[in-house]
């Protein structure tokens, strides 16, 4: 079961911190090539610093943010966040950039409130995400 100790909260935040690294990737080479407008991209880096918050967050709180009763594989879980990174740093579109963004950021803060509904509907998100992007970065 995912979540369902301190340790997987804290490798869940591993993967979270190297997500808000991959945005920052893409996000100053979409910079360095002129493929984002100044808010757009202040927008992004505000996401990035609010996941990076939400990823301390569940290192600082692990214990209190474990979750009973989450039907999801550990490995499955990190692998849909490493994933997710992945295809992040190759992502031509912002928008697709932006929506990845929002749903992983909204997987941590349900994964932060410890509630597996709201955890399970992100992870649905983020799973759409990537598979939409698979073949298109």
């Amino acid at each position: 079961m995912a979540l369902a100790n301190a340790t997987q909260i804290v490798d869940f935040a591993d993967a979270l911190t190297r997500s808000a690294d991959s945005i920052h990737d893409r996000l100053l080479t979409a910079i360095r090539n002129n493929e984002v407008d100044h808010p757009t991209a202040q927008m992004i880096f505000q996401d990035e610093s609010i996941l990076r918050q939400r990823a301390n967050g569940l290192y600082i709180d692990a214990a209190s943010c474990v979750v009973a009763g989450l039907d999801e594989a550990q490995k499955s879980v990190i692998d849909l966040v490493d994933t997710a990174n992945a295809r992040m740093r190759k992502i031509k579109e912002m928008a697709q950039l932006i929506d990845l963004v929002a749903d992983l950021l909204l997987l941590a803060t349900a994964t932060y409130a410890a509630k597996p509904r709201p955890i399970i509907a992100a992870l649905k998100e983020v799973r759409r995400d990537v598979e939409a992007l698979t073949g298109k970065a």
